[in-house]
């Protein structure tokens, strides 16, 4: 049974949304690196693409590009989720809870709706070939205690939508 019901983005307010910002989910994936195969999301599936509002925050501001999620989806119960892809990483070695912790410091305040609360998940993608048992036991270790880090490739993350 899916854990989430993606709900259109439109309702929420984020600092500096364009309306391109909203993108079909099959789009953004392949954007990020996921490869077709496993990539079972439609375009009709709307989330946002925070790592364009963040470069336009960045541009308006000038000022550096803070890092961030790179996606931030809308379920139901007016709740949200993050997802950061890394489909172009080859082993999970490289991937740092001091990093994770920074982009969602500076995701969650991008939202300026007081309706919507953060879903205390945060899903970190990986292609199937990367993200192997052995591979996901070492980051469940090394983000032991922290249960709003979650790690899947990109079919089980379909999986958790209906």
């Amino acid at each position: 049974m899916a854990e989430y019901t993606i709900t259109d983005p439109k309702g929420i307010r984020i600092k500096s949304l364009l309306l391109s910002d909203i993108q079909g989910m099959h789009t953004l994936l392949k954007k990020e690196g996921c490869i077709d195969s496993e990539n079972k999301f439609s375009d009709e599936q709307k989330a946002i693409a925070l790592d364009d509002v963040q470069t336009r925050i960045a541009q308006q501001n000038k000022t550096d590009k803070q890092a961030s999620a790179d996606m931030l989806i809308c379920v139901t119960g007016n709740k949200y989720l993050l997802a950061d892809a890394k489909f172009n990483s080859t082993n999970v070695k490289n991937i740092s809870p001091t990093e994770l912790k920074s982009k969602l410091s500076c995701s969650k305040p991008l939202v300026l709706s007081d309706d919507y609360t953060y879903a205390n998940a945060f899903y970190v993608l990986f292609k199937q070939s990367v993200l192997t048992p052995t591979q996901y036991n070492r980051l469940k270790r090394q983000f032991t205690g922290k249960p709003q880090f979650r790690f899947v490739n990109a079919i089980d993350f379909w999986k958790l939508f209906d």
